[in-house]
């Protein structure tokens, strides 16, 4: 019946059943009809996911950034940044990649941000010179980095399942972002050198330095929360509602045209449908999982893996394998609440570091994110932009090579993301 379950699931995903409801039912399977769970018990497993206090963070941290967009926050944050880098040759994306960086720390959203940066650096990108699926690919990655700079959402997910330290995630986060960001800018560079593009005129000191004061309020807001939280003067949740508060502060002192009922209830209504998604499909998940466990595949797949006669770094890049080939037909939020639960005691059991493990893991799901055929951030802008998924695609090309690069350089350099340790 175990295995029936499991057939179900990839059945529903091949004739198109949301992926929360091909979860929900093979895990039911597996539970009522393989495990003989009672009923009552199995529909409790939907509400073992969401009911915790560590994510209650993730709505918070989706409506700060859909306030620092609606209110012109973000913004601010991309002028300055223009001004800084855009002169430059291959500055205009390069500050795609920044802008992304920062404002995906900010909102936890890469569909959101690769949609608030690429409405503002599309235009730029297209006037001077830059192909359409060059701009939009360069912003379809980049929309990525918010998953691994703090405080990342992804994070507070793997920190849930796995029964980590969320703080401690955060903190080993920060190196492999810059890392990220930094690869990403440099693609960005080595590409413009091709074509003939026009340079934007370089902005004086006094715009840049008039530009950087106007973004202040943006730009201060991750050392307020990242702060508070190694402080120890709130938990990562309080952080996340500290973060609403703030911007909503900074909104009705600097931005009070846009500071509007109307905008903040479209923040709200954005925030609040995101977060359904992702609770329902957590929901799912764990169901999924949680049938699994009790089938004790976990337990199974790391007696096999410790079996193996390869050492633990080639163990774990098997594992890194599995995630980017799931990572072609699923989202990464059931990709980790169905994979962590089995993988984790493998990296326990082979003595493998579970923060550079975390770390890959989500380096793994920014790779998800572009994925074709299913990575969110290219529907995203696909979507928004109406153009051709396979525009998106091939201009994001050269930047998934670049992510590929930076994850065989993180698992290949382990003390980049245990600075935490």
């Amino acid at each position: 019946m175990t295995l029936l379950g499991i057939a179900s699931f990839f059945i529903l995903m091949i004739i198109g059943a949301p992926i929360w409801a091909a979860m929900l039912t093979s895990g039911g399977i597996i539970l009522v009809f393989g495990l003989g769970m009672p009923v009552q018990a199995a529909v409790s497993q939907l509400f073992i996911a969401i009911d915790s206090w560590l994510l209650l963070a993730v709505p918070f941290f989706l409506l700060a950034g859909n306030l620092m967009t609606d209110m012109g926050l973000a913004g601010r944050l991309f002028r300055f940044i223009e001004n800084l880098l855009g002169h430059l040759r291959g500055g205009l994306p390069a500050t795609g990649v920044v802008t992304c960086a920062i404002f995906g720390a900010l909102s936890g959203s890469s569909t959101a941000t690769v949609v608030a940066v690429g409405s503002m650096l599309l235009p730029y990108m297209i006037r001077a010179g830059y192909d359409r699926q060059d701009a939009l690919g360069v912003i379809a990655v980049s929309g990525t980095l918010g998953q691994m700079i703090p405080p990342s959402i992804y994070m507070i997910l793997f920190a849930a399942i796995a029964q980590m330290d969320v703080s401690r995630l955060f903190l080993a986060g920060m190196v492999p972002g810059l890392v990220i960001t930094v690869m990403l800018v440099f693609t960005a560079v080595g590409l413009s050198w091709f074509g003939d593009r026009e340079l934007p005129k370089r902005a004086s000191g006094a715009d840049i330095w008039q530009s950087f004061t106007a973004a202040l309020p943006a730009l201060a807001m991750p050392a307020i929360v990242l702060g508070g939280i190694y402080a120890g003067i709130f938990t990562p949740t309080e952080a996340a509602a500290v973060a609403v508060a703030y911007v909503l502060l900074m909104s009705a002192i600097f931005e009070r045209k846009n500071f509007t009922v109307r905008r903040l209830i479209r923040s709200a209504e954005a925030a609040v449908v995101t977060t359904t998604i992702i609770f329902v499909i957590l929901g799912g998940a764990t169901v999924f999982a949680n049938s699994l466990t009790f089938a004790n595949i976990p337990q199974t797949f790391t007696v096999f893996m410790t079996s193996l006669p390869v050492n633990e770094h080639v163990t774990m890049a098997l594992i890194l394998l599995i995630f980017i080939v799931l990572g072609t037909v699923l989202d990464p939020v059931p990709i980790l609440y169905i994979t962590i639960p089995i993988v984790f005691p493998v990296v326990q059991a082979i003595g493998y570091s579970t923060t550079h493990f975390a770390v890959l893991t989500i380096t793994c799901m920014m790779i998800a994110q572009v994925t074709p055929p299913v990575g969110m951030s290219l529907f995203a802008l696909s979507g928004y932009f109406n153009v051709p998924i396979s525009k998106v695609i091939r201009g994001a090309m050269p930047y998934f090579a670049a992510l590929l690069l930076a994850l065989a350089l993180l698992w290949w350099l382990p003390w980049l993301s245990t600075i935490a340790e």
